[in-house]
């Protein structure tokens, strides 16, 4: 999946968090989005290995979709920003906010044809049938998109959403093409 497509997942699992009692911060939901990245450290031509200081150095030790892409790595990785995040800001949140952004990415790369192994003591390798970079990405970025705007909405004002469905429905899928609109002209 493409860098965007694994930030629309990052938040849309963490929003999901929220209706489950995780508390709705935008520090947070960064966090989530941060943590939907990370796995892609080992590639070196990602969105996070070219914007990450030292981003590139990785790709030269493991392989893409190795053992960056694994529960195993999740929760080291967790642990090592959990620990910086929570001596900054003294809560454990921002920590399960990106291991929960880490485990949506590894959740949608196994929508891929290549899929991942989601451990390395498993041989269970599960695989999907959607190509990076194509059309059908696309289809689970819309609907990814549309899902986060119309929770986001329905966090923020429950009623309003409930009373209104069909302009909320409306408004979220203007919203939806407004955001990734130019992502999808880039899909084959």
């Amino acid at each position: 999946m493409m860098w965007y497509t694994h930030v629309v997942f990052g938040v849309l699992f963490y929003l999901i968090a929220v209706l489950f009692g995780a508390p709705m911060s935008f520090l947070d939901i960064g966090m989530a989005a941060f943590g939907a990245l990370m796995p892609d450290i080992d590639h070196p031509k990602s969105y996070i290995s070219t914007k990450l200081p030292g981003g590139t150095v990785m790709p030269r030790f493991v392989e893409h979709r190795g053992a960056t892409h694994t529960i195993e790595a999740a929760l080291l990785i967790t642990a090592l920003v959990g620990g910086l995040a929570y001596w900054i800001t003294k809560g454990y949140w921002p920590a399960v906010a990106f291991f929960i952004g880490y485990i949506s990415h590894l959740f949608a790369d196994t929508l891929t044809v290549s899929g991942i192994k989601w451990s390395r003591f498993s041989k269970f390798h599960p695989r999907g049938k959607i190509r990076t970079g194509t059309k059908g990405e696309g289809l689970v970025l819309i609907l990814a998109t549309f899902t986060t705007v119309m929770l986001f909405a329905y966090i923020l004002m429950p009623e309003e959403t409930s009373k209104n469905l069909g302009w909320a429905m409306l408004i979220a899928l203007m919203a939806t093409f407004t955001i990734i609109g130019k992502k999808l002209k880039r899909l084959k």
